[in-house]
Formats: C-alpha cells, sequence, structure tokens
C-alpha cells in the first residue's frame, strides 16, 4: 500500500515572523520557508503555518491547532527543557491524564493555543 504525502496543516497568527521562528526552534521546529508575510515551519511530520498579524493581541487570542503524536512524555521532556526564560509570555502545563484523552497545553509566543494530544486514546478499563 503506498501512503499519500497529502496533509493538513495548522495556521497560526505571528505578530513578529522572526521572533516565532525563533521560539520554534527552541521547540525542534525548522524553517522551510518565509517570507514577509508568510513562514512555513516542520519538526519531522508535524507541520505549522504562520501567517503575519502584526496587530494581534496575545492575550486575548482564540487561535489554535492540535499536535497529535504517539510519544506524548517524549515530547513534552524536550518541551519542558528547553529554556523557557527566552520566552516569558509562553508557557505549557503538565500533562492531563483523562478518560478520553491524554494531553499537555502549550501557549506560543503569539498566544495561540497548541494541544498537544496523545494520538492513541488512552485505555482505561471500567
Amino acid at each position: 500500500m503506498t501512503q499519500s504525502l497529502d496533509y493538513i496543516s495548522a495556521n497560526l497568527p505571528a505578530i513578529n515572523l522572526d521572533q516565532t521562528r525563533t521560539f520554534y526552534e527552541l521547540l525542534g521546529f525548522k524553517c522551510n520557508y518565509q517570507s514577509e508575510s508568510w513562514m512555513i515551519m516542520q519538526r519531522g511530520s508535524l507541520h505549522l503555518e504562520f501567517f503575519l498579524h502584526a496587530q494581534l493581541d496575545p492575550k486575548t487570542s482564540w487561535h489554535s491547532a492540535c499536535v497529535r503524536v504517539q510519544a506524548l512524555e517524549k515530547l513534552h521532556e524536550t518541551w519542558k527543557a528547553m529554556d523557557w526564560s527566552q520566552h516569558p509570555q509562553a508557557s505549557m502545563t503538565e500533562i492531563e491524564y483523562g478518560s478520553e484523552i491524554d494531553l499537555f497545553n502549550l501557549i506560543d509566543v503569539n498566544g495561540s493555543l497548541l494541544r498537544c494530544i496523545r494520538l492513541d486514546p488512552p485505555i482505561h478499563t471500567k
């Protein structure tokens, strides 16, 4: 069976593309493309695209994306180890283990929410 190369990528606002790029590079993303108004970043199979939105207020941003991964704990551990003091406006929660999903949340430098969710639902017995 041939795997498709088709995918959907989240599009999030960036107040400043260079600052957004620096933040996401700390999370292990690489920039594949950047213009004055658009940027594409990738970390393995994870793709994020950013559009310039210089007037965005990060405190009132409602933008979000779901990041679904198999190794949720590994991703959390990797991102938790970065130097968050460089980006005090960004934050990350601990992992929440729920009956339907396991997840942690990350607020980026633009106020966008990344819901990082275990790819396979947790198995819970009743």
